[in-house]
C-alpha cells in the first residue's frame, strides 16, 4: 500500500473516502490511498501472488486458503481469483478470508474496480454478491464460481477478528494502510493472531513493507523473515514462512494451547458421501451446502414428504434478529439472517423460491418492548437500510391499516414460503421418504443406517442428524433428551376478502410483528399467530389456540379480530424443537460417556491444557434446535457443518462456534456439578 504525502485528516470519519486520479479511493482519516494508481494490479501480483509462490503453492490441492488483513477494494482477492481461475492445476476449491474494518459501499467498490478492466469478469461477479445494505461487524460468508470459491469477510478490527477466528490459513496477504499511517494495526498482537490462525502444517506470508515494526512483529510470532526487492521504487518488501506447529519452538502460547479443548473440532476426513436424517429446513439446508461442495448426499425423511413439520407452514417471517447489545444469541442470529437473506433472495430472484421482501414492522406493544426498540435505534439508527424508527402514523402508512403503536421497520425483511425453500435446497438430492432411521453404526468403509423395518443404507463417510425430536431416540444423541424440547405452534388463516371489508383501500402491505404476527396475503389467505405450547408434542388443530391468536391480533388490529370466530378458522399446527438457551445445536456429535470420563473434574478449575481434545462419535454431526428461527438459522448452520466436514474455513468466529457446540450442555453440567462422571 502506497502512502500519500498529504497530512492525515484526523477530523474525518475513519470509513470516509474521497477520490484521487479518477477512480482511486483515498482515506482522509489515514492519509493513504487504497492502491497504487500507476499499476496497483501489477504490485499486487508481484507482492502477494509471487511473494507467496502462487500459483505453485495451491496446485493439486483439495482446498487452499488465503488470509488477508485488509480487504479494501478487493483488488488482492480479484487478482488471486484470476490467477487461480487461469491455472489448469489449481486447487479444487479456493478460500479467501479477509478482514475489513470499514467496508466500501457497493457503489464505491464498483467505481474503484473501473481501474482494472482486465479483471472485469471477476469484479462484476463480486459486485453482484456484495451487499447493498450496511455490513455489520462479524463474519460474512459469500460463495462464488458455483461454490468453488468462498469469500469470508471478518468485519471489524484486524487484531480482534483474527484473534477470535480459527482459519487454518495457508498463505497470508499482510496488507493495509502503511505502518506510518496506521501503526495501531501493525501490533505484536496481530502477528501472534496470524500465527495462531495459520495452518498447523505451516504457512507463507508476504507484505509490501519492510518496516521494522513488521519485521520484529513477525519474528516474535515465529515467522522466519526474508527480504525481497520491493515493487517499483520501493527498495524492500518482506516474505516470511511459518514452520509446521509441531516442529517450531518459537510459537506464542496462543498457538499451542487451547483453553477449552472440549470444543476443539475433530480432524475432518475426506468425506465424499453424506447421509442426512431429517427432511425439514435444517436437513435440506445441509444437503444444499454439501451438494455445492461436490459431496454425494442422501436425505432420509420419516414422513411421506419433505417439509412436513414446522418447515411446512405456508408462510414464515424472514426477519432480522437485531439486538441492543453484543449478546451471543443476537450475534449468531444476526449472522444467520444476513446469510439466509442473501441465499433465499437469490433463489427468489431466480424463481426457485416463493418470497416477498416487503419489509417487516416490529411494533412497540409494551413499555419493555419500546425500551428495547429505542435501544436498537440508538445502536443502529443511522443505518436506515437495516432498521428505521416509525411512529404510529408512519407505521400505519407502511402497513396499510391503522396501527395503535409505533415501532421499527426492517426494509430488507419479508415473508417466505418455507416448503419452496426446502424443495429448492433439496433439488437434485437422493431423497428417501417414509424412512424412520433408528440406528447409526460403524460398518465397512464408513457409517451405515438402519430404518425401523430393518433396511440398511450405506456406507457413508459422514452422517448429519438434522431431525427434530427423533434426535433424542438415536444412540449417539439420546443424551439430548433433557436438552431438546418440543414447542407446539398453531397458526390461523384469514381470507383476504375479510380484510378488504374494513375499507375500500384496506390492504396489508408488509409483515406485522407484535406479540404475534400477521402477513400479507398469499394465494388469497393471510396467516397470523402463533401459539407457543411448551412441552406439548401434539399437532391437532384446537379452537382454544385459534382463540388465543385472535385475542393477540385484537390488541393491534381490533377491526379485523372482531370479525373472526375461532370455531370457523382454519390453520395448521406443527412442532418446533428448541433448547434451554435458545441456541441451536450445530457441530460434531459428542460421545457423552467419553466426555464424562475425560472432563469429569473440570469443576476443580484445572487449566484446559491438562485435558485431551474433545471425544466425538466419529463422523456424526448434529443440526437441530432452532425453535421458531429455522429460516434465519438453518442455512448458516448447514454452511458451518459442511465447512467442518470438508475442512474449509468456518463462517463464524470461535466464541460463536463454542456457543452453538452440542457439547456445551455437558460442559456446563459438569462445571455446575449437575452432571457427575
Amino acid at each position: 500500500m502506497t502512502a500519500d504525502q498529504n497530512a492525515v485528516g484526523k477530523d474525518q470519519k475513519a470509513g470516509d473516502i474521497t477520490w484521487r486520479d479518477g477512480d482511486v479511493p483515498y482515506s482522509p482519516h489515514f492519509g493513504d490511498i487504497y492502491f497504487n494508481p500507476k499499476d496497483g494490479l501489477a504490485e499486487t501480483r508481484y507482492v502477494f501472488l509471487d511473494g507467496n509462490n502462487l500459483p505453485n503453492a495451491w496446485q493439486h490441492r483439495e482446498n487452499f486458503t488465503i488470509g488477508e488483513t485488509g480487504f479494501g477494494t478487493g483488488l488482492n482477492f480479484l487478482a488471486a481469483w484470476q490467477c487461480w481461475d487461469s491455472d489448469a492445476n489449481r486447487s479444487k476449491r479456493l478460500h479467501f478470508v479477509s478482514v475489513e474494518k470499514y467496508p466500501l459501499t457497493r457503489n464505491d467498490m464498483i467505481r474503484a474496480h473501473q481501474s482494472w478492466p482486465e479483471l472485469s469478469q471477476y469484479s462484476e461477479k463480486l459486485a453482484d454478491i456484495w451487499p447493498h445494505e450496511t455490513m455489520l461487524p462479524g463474519v460474512h460468508r459469500f460463495s462464488l464460481a458455483d461454490g468453488a470459491i468462498s469469500l469470508t469477510l471478518l468485519i471489524g478490527d484486524a487484531i480482534e477478528c483474527w484473534s477470535g477466528y480459527d482459519g487454518k490459513i495457508d498463505c497470508w496477504f499482510l496488507d493495509g494502510f502503511a505502518p506510518s499511517r496506521n501503526p495501531e494495526m501493525w501490533h505484536p498482537d496481530l502477528f501472534a493472531a496470524l500465527a495462531s490462525a495459520s495452518c498447523p502444517t505451516g504457512a507463507s506470508l508476504a507484505t509490501f513493507t519492510a518496516a521494522r515494526i513488521a519485521r520484529d512483529g513477525l519474528e516474535s510470532a515465529g515467522f522466519e523473515i526474508n527480504k525481497r526487492k520491493g515493487f517499483g521504487y520501493k527498495r524492500d518488501m518482506i516474505t516470511a514462512t511459518l514452520s509446521a506447529s509441531e516442529e517450531s519452538d518459537n510459537k506464542p502460547p496462543i498457538f499451542e494451547i487451547a483453553d477449552d479443548p472440549w470444543f476443539n473440532l475433530p480432524t475432518p476426513g475426506n468425506a465424499k458421501s453424506v447421509a442426512i436424517i431429517g427432511g425439514g429446513l435444517a436437513g435440506a439446508s445441509c444437503a444444499d451446502a454439501l451438494n455445492a461442495r461436490g459431496c454425494s448426499v442422501s436425505l432420509f425423511e420419516k414422513a411421506d414428504q419433505l417439509a412436513n413439520a414446522a418447515s411446512g407452514n405456508p408462510i414464515g417471517m424472514l426477519e432480522p434478529y437485531l439486538t441492543v447489545d453484543d449478546a451471543i444469541m443476537g450475534r449468531f442470529y444476526e449472522a444467520g439472517y444476513r446469510f439466509s437473506h442473501r441465499k433465499i433472495k437469490r433463489l427468489a430472484d431466480q424463481g426457485q423460491v416463493e418470497a416477498e421482501f416487503c419489509g417487516v414492522i416490529d411494533l412497540a406493544t409494551s413499555a419493555r418492548k419500546r425500551e428495547r426498540l429505542d435501544g436498537l435505534i440508538a445502536r443502529l439508527g443511522d443505518k436506515t437500510d437495516l432498521v428505521e424508527a416509525l411512529d404510529a402514523n408512519q407505521a400505519s402508512g407502511r402497513f396499510g391499516l391503522a396501527l395503535p403503536f409505533g415501532g421499527v421497520f426492517y426494509p430488507s425483511a419479508g415473508w417466505v414460503n418455507p416448503p419452496s425453500v426446502v424443495q429448492a435446497f433439496a433439488s437434485g438430492i437422493d431423497i428417501h421418504l417414509s424412512k424412520t432411521i433408528t440406528c447409526i453404526r460403524d460398518c465397512d468403509k464408513g457409517k451405515c443406517l438402519t430404518d425401523e423395518n430393518g433396511n440398511e443404507y450405506g456406507p457413508f463417510d459422514a452422517v448429519i442428524i438434522a431431525g427434530a425430536l427423533e434426535t433424542r431416540t438415536l444412540d449417539q444423541t439420546i443424551w439430548l433428551s433433557s436438552h431438546l424440547n418440543p414447542v407446539r405452534g398453531q397458526i390461523s388463516y384469514i381470507p383476504e376478502e375479510l380484510v378488504a371489508k374494513i375499507g375500500e383501500r384496506a390492504r396489508i402491505k408488509c409483515v406485522l410483528s407484535h406479540k404475534g404476527y400477521i402477513t400479507p396475503a398469499r394465494n388469497g389467505v393471510h396467516v397470523f399467530g402463533a401459539t407457543f405450547g411448551r412441552d406439548d408434542a401434539r399437532i391437532d388443530l384446537r379452537d382454544d389456540d385459534h382463540d388465543f391468536n385472535v385475542k393477540q391480533l385484537a390488541k393491534v388490529l381490533p377491526d379485523i379480530a372482531a370479525n373472526l370466530s375461532a370455531q370457523k378458522l382454519d390453520g395448521r399446527a406443527s412442532l418446533r424443537t428448541t433448547t434451554a438457551d435458545h441456541l441451536p445445536l450445530i457441530g460434531p456429535a459428542p460421545d457423552f460417556d467419553a466426555y464424562l470420563a475425560s472432563y469429569g473434574d473440570i469443576d476443580k478449575g484445572k487449566k484446559g491444557a491438562r485435558y485431551r481434545d474433545a471425544p466425538y462419535h466419529k463422523d456424526v454431526y448434529i443440526c437441530t434446535g432452532f425453535g421458531a428461527r429455522g429460516l434465519i438459522g438453518a442455512p448458516l448452520a448447514a454452511e458451518i457443518i459442511a465447512s467442518e466436514i470438508c475442512d474449509m474455513p468456518l463462517p463464524l468466529e470461535k466464541v460463536l462456534m463454542d456457543a452453538i457446540h452440542p457439547a456445551r450442555f455437558i460442559i456446563r453440567g459438569l462445571k455446575r456439578r449437575q452432571i457427575t462422571a
